[in-house]
């Protein structure tokens, strides 16, 4: 089995990753290591990059073998492609205006910049906020809302949600023991004391400070920042009304920085 848990950037998927990584312990499914070929970041989680995904499938035996891989699948091509059952997505979705604030704080801690919210927001914020709605209604749209899971739910019912979770990847059975112990290695505060141990890696930055790009991980934190402007805007961008400068402005910012840079 192939699992990847996919999930607009700052919306949650390296916690749902997390998750799962337990889950495989406390289940023993026994996750193989994915080859370093499919990678282009052997410290990453993202084990499997959008441009070798068909590779690994034509090549790795995935229905003997178990492998899990974090990932941002974005392109039309990738989801909209029928896939063996064998091969499972679970996406992780979060409230825009908080995602986009943990983007904000991401772009101060890793690349040093001290903006005001106003500007971030102005110059890439609301294009950020296009792209993650995007990136939802693609997923949705291509491989349908089941096994959609949201970063609210995890933090107000997490137990129910992880059982859903497992249910997703064919485990039927967990008891309240498991998630609890699943619940206990995966608190922000835990991934923090690892990420500065060196145990893990979710980010590509070396700095001995990358522990703070895991934030507060809360519900409504975008309510210390957010003006009714930016709150009309997202309403819009949400609403799929975005103008088309504005889509010429993302696709400069985003989509050619992806092509020319290689990024995925």
């Amino acid at each position: 089995m192939l699992i990847i848990c996919n999930g607009a950037f700052k919306s949650g998927s390296s916690w749902l990753h997390t998750i799962l990584v337990e889950l495989d312990i406390v289940k023993n499914l026994n996750l193989q290591k994915v080859p370093n070929k499919y990678t282009n970041d052997i410290n990453s989680p993202t084990t499997i990059i959008e441009s070798q995904l068909g590779n690994f499938l034509l090549i790795e035996d995935y229905s003997l073998n178990n492998y899990l891989t974090k990932a941002h699948f974005f392109n039309k091509t990738t989801l909209r492609r029928k896939y063996p059952e064998d091969v499972k997505f679970l996406f992780i979705e979060r409230d825009m205006r908080d995602a986009i604030t943990s983007h904000y704080f991401h772009m101060i801690n890793q690349y040093r910049y001290k903006l005001s919210f106003a500007f971030y927001y102005f110059f890439i914020g609301r294009y950020k906020a296009f792209e993650i709605a995007l990136f939802t209604y693609r997923c949705k749209k291509f491989r349908g809302e089941e096994n959609f899971f949201h970063f609210s739910e995890l933090i107000s019912n997490f137990e129910e949600t992880v059982r859903k979770i497992a249910l997703s990847i064919g485990i039927t059975e967990i008891s309240d023991e498991e998630i609890k112990k699943i619940k206990e290695q995966t608190t922000l505060d835990k991934l923090r004391e690892e990420l500065k141990k060196g145990n893990i890696s979710y980010y590509p930055t070396n700095k001995d400070d990358n522990w703070k790009l895991f934030r507060e991980g809360k519900v409504g934190s975008w309510r210390k920042y957010f003006k009714a402007r930016h709150v009309k805007d997202i309403d819009r961008i949400e609403q799929g009304r975005f103008s088309i400068l504005s889509k010429i402005v993302y696709t400069l910012i985003f989509t050619l920085r992806r092509i020319i840079f290689k990024i995925e």
